[in-house]
């Protein structure tokens, strides 16, 4: 198979390229992640859209490699959440979540070489309710420091599952990945996914 490259530093991303044998390389590209008018999905579209451009303009010898960008986006009561920059932003966000029903949407851009400088893009939502959180849970919650870099500060596949009630839709998605979607982008631009 042809190696892509990860425009993302997420260790749950590269996790997941690692469980489903593609070959890939690392190269993370900063961009301002903040969000626009646009719907949250195509929101989520747009910045994994930018992550993949930024990585072909600053670097352009990755013209002639496969690069896929992402972004997650949580989404409650139609407010847009990414990733707490603090303590204090990431207990508001808990304190928000406790007992209630939110979105997960992450976006995908995906380029192929010689397929004449095209990215396409997709997006998967996922649904899911938090249990109500008392003050004890949150309190250890965010003693963990797991909620940094995380989009809606936590992680469904460690301690932040504790917290998940029900989830309707890709749990790939939420780790920041949805692998159903990913499978169909690469099958369009006929990635050789089997020889």
């Amino acid at each position: 198979m042809k190696p892509i490259i990860l425009a993302s530093a997420s260790p749950r991303r590269q996790a997941l390229l690692e469980h489903l044998h593609i070959p890939f390389t690392v190269y993370p590209v900063e961009i301002d992640e903040h969000f626009s008018s646009l719907s949250p999905e195509e929101d989520a579209r747009r910045l994994a859209k930018e992550k993949t451009g930024a990585l072909l303009c600053r670097a352009p010898e990755t013209a002639s490699t496969w690069i896929l960008g992402a972004d997650t986006i949580v989404v409650l009561d139609e407010e847009k959440i990414g990733k707490p920059a603090s303590l204090e932003e990431a207990e508001r966000i808990l304190n928000c979540l406790s007992g209630k029903q939110h979105h997960v949407i992450t976006g995908l851009a995906l380029y192929a070489p010689g397929n004449a400088g095209s990215i396409i893009t997709a997006h998967t939502v996922t649904v899911i309710r938090f249990k109500h959180l008392d003050a004890g849970e949150r309190a250890w919650y965010l003693s963990t420091g797991e909620w940094q870099g995380a989009a809606g500060g936590y992680r469904i596949q460690e301690r932040g599952g504790f917290f998940v009630e029900s989830i309707s839709g890709s749990y790939s998605n939420v780790m920041g990945l949805p692998i159903h979607t990913f499978y169909g982008m690469l099958r369009s631009l006929n990635y050789p996914l089997f020889s």
